[in-house]
């Protein structure tokens, strides 16, 4: 009879999981398995459930962290990334808060990474694209 109940509840959990999508119930699938198991081996129904939380939680400890980073989405690359590591013009003073480079022919605002400042027309290179702005640092012909 139990194992009937066990397998309901791997089902369940299941529907759950794949509704979800968000590693929220597999966990108490392993754990109903090993319910399911201990119900086939004829244990009494506390050690049914002993089986079902003492997997149920293993299988959280040890496969959450891998499968968490694993599934993790990465960044979105998009075809601005292209701009990293190009040279830019510097068309208003930049500084570690303000300023404004052409790359590629558009403007950009623009900071610089350190606390010094790049005046106009110098160079300078394109190292990080943070939200709309370009983060940048000097270019090596550009420093004393």
């Amino acid at each position: 009879m139990e194992m009937w109940v066990w397998l309901g509840v791997f089902v369940v959990f299941v529907i759950a999981e794949a509704a979800t999508a968000e590693l929220v119930s597999l966990w108490f699938c392993f754990g109903s398995l090993a319910g399911l198991a201990a119900s086939l081996l004829s244990a009494p129904v506390w050690a049914q459930v002993l089986c079902f939380v003492v997997a149920g939680f293993a299988s959280l400890i040890i496969l959450r962290p891998p499968l968490k980073k694993r599934l993790a989405p990465r960044g979105a690359k998009t075809n601005l990334d292209r701009l990293i590591g190009m040279e830019a013009t510097v068309v208003e003073e930049v500084s570690s808060t303000t300023g404004a480079v052409r790359v590629d022919g558009k403007e950009w605002n623009a900071r610089l990474r350190g606390s010094d400042t790049i005046p106009v027309g110098e160079q300078c290179e394109v190292v990080e694209l943070v939200g709309n702005k370009l983060l940048v640092a000097a270019a090596v012909n550009n420093k004393k």
